[in-house]
């Protein structure tokens, strides 16, 4: 079954339509202030609250406007979808992990560390409540949701500032309720709710009693609790205290496996170095057989072989255009395709080739030049 409401968006500013689905059987029940149901919007689990009277009205009021406060900011605390006040009821719809406590079946009974991480989780939200100047005083199994791994906080349209009311005039917290206000704190209220998911019933006693029932599921967390179990109205305690406490008690992670020392034990296993320690060598060695790494090696000289002659033929190819096209065209033969060829020079008008010619010109100035000498000598000589 789907039903569709007109919202307030939490950021108190727009207003939107929001389509919330509650199928057959989904949990829901009200009691003199409110109804509740549960179901999905927007791929979410939701819990839609409606006032049944004036003093419910009230109570959503304050609510939301708690919920505006802590806008989302703390993930135990829950989340505000949206607020209907301007026509009756009075709505409120908000996002929800789990149930309430009260109404898991069967009872949740955890173990130290699943409480410990709701211990964590639920002082959490109260120590950001007190922050922001409120105590939330109604911490109990209807208020607490559960959801198989994790609590969240909710119920806070019974909060009460922790500094002077004046302070909130004018807004929905600073008018009361009208309603009784528990006098139990709320650390204490928290720490027995954490002792009924350890055991899965509500049971009392006094505080060393539940103190000592914690150490059996968790010392350190017990110890971390005293201090909430016994806290009374004239001795405050603060939730951020045991917000602390419990953090500081949280169990420390094993150390880790330490290598044997001793290299000549046989059941040693070899030990190896931290992979920011390995060599550059080893990290780029190849893998696999020598013989496939070897045929791999040749491959890729063959192919580099194969490229490089591929480019001593282009850059032999260009050569030679550039080669022809700087040469003049020749003169191709008559009588066939064979060039001529260079053309000599022209023989001589008497016959004789001109290297013929030189020769006897040469021949004739040496004889004149003889001739010379004779004569000088034969003058000297007289």
């Amino acid at each position: 079954m789907e039903e569709t409401f007109t919202l307030q968006k939490s950021s108190f500013g727009q207003s939107g339509r929001v389509t919330v689905t509650f199928a057959q059987g989904e949990l829901q029940h009200e009691d003199a202030l409110l109804s509740h149901r549960y179901g999905r919007a927007d791929d979410r689990d939701v819990l839609l609250k409606t006032a049944l009277s004036p003093a419910g009205a009230k109570v959503l009021r304050r609510e939301a406007e708690v919920y505006d406060r802590i806008g989302g900011r703390q993930a135990s605390a829950g989340r505000m979808i949206g607020f209907q006040a301007a026509q009756s009821p009075v709505r409120l719809m908000v996002a929800r992990r789990g149930v309430p406590v009260s109404r898991c079946e069967p009872a949740p009974r955890l173990d130290g560390v699943e409480l410990g991480r709701a211990a964590r989780d639920l002082f959490g939200a109260l120590a950001f409540l007190a922050d922001l100047g409120f105590a939330h005083r109604a911490v109990s199994a209807d208020t607490v949701f559960w959801d198989g791994r994790r609590v969240e906080l909710h119920g806070f349209g019974h909060v009460e500032p922790l500094g002077p009311p004046e302070a909130l005039a004018g807004s929905a917290l600073g008018t009361p309720t009208g309603l009784p206000v528990s006098d139990v704190p709320d650390v204490r209220a928290a720490a027995h709710l954490l002792l009924r998911l350890a055991t899965g019933s509500s049971g009392g006693g006094a505080p060393a009693a539940l103190v000592a029932i914690l150490a059996e599921v968790d010392a350190d967390l017990a110890q971390a609790l005293e201090p909430a179990l016994h806290a009374t109205g004239g001795r405050d305690v603060s939730p951020g205290e045991i917000k602390d406490r419990l953090w500081r008690s949280r169990p420390k992670p094993p150390p880790p496996e330490r290598f044997p020392e001793d290299r000549h034990d046989p059941a040693a296993p070899p030990r190896q170095p931290p992979p920011a320690q390995v060599p550059p060598q080893a990290m780029r060695a190849e893998t696999g057989p020598r013989s496939a790494v070897r045929d791999r090696r040749l491959a890729a000289e063959d192919d580099g072989r194969a490229e490089f002659r591929e480019l001593r033929r282009r850059q032999r190819k260009f050569r030679q255009s550039r080669r022809i096209a700087a040469e003049p065209p020749r003169v191709q033969a008559q009588a066939g395709t064979v060039t001529p060829p260079r053309t000599a020079r022209s023989p001589a008008t008497d016959g004789t080739s001109p290297g013929a010619a030189s020769g006897a010109l040469l021949f004739l100035l040496l004889g004149v030049l003889a001739v010379a000498l004779i004569v000088s000598a034969v003058l000297l000589v007289r």
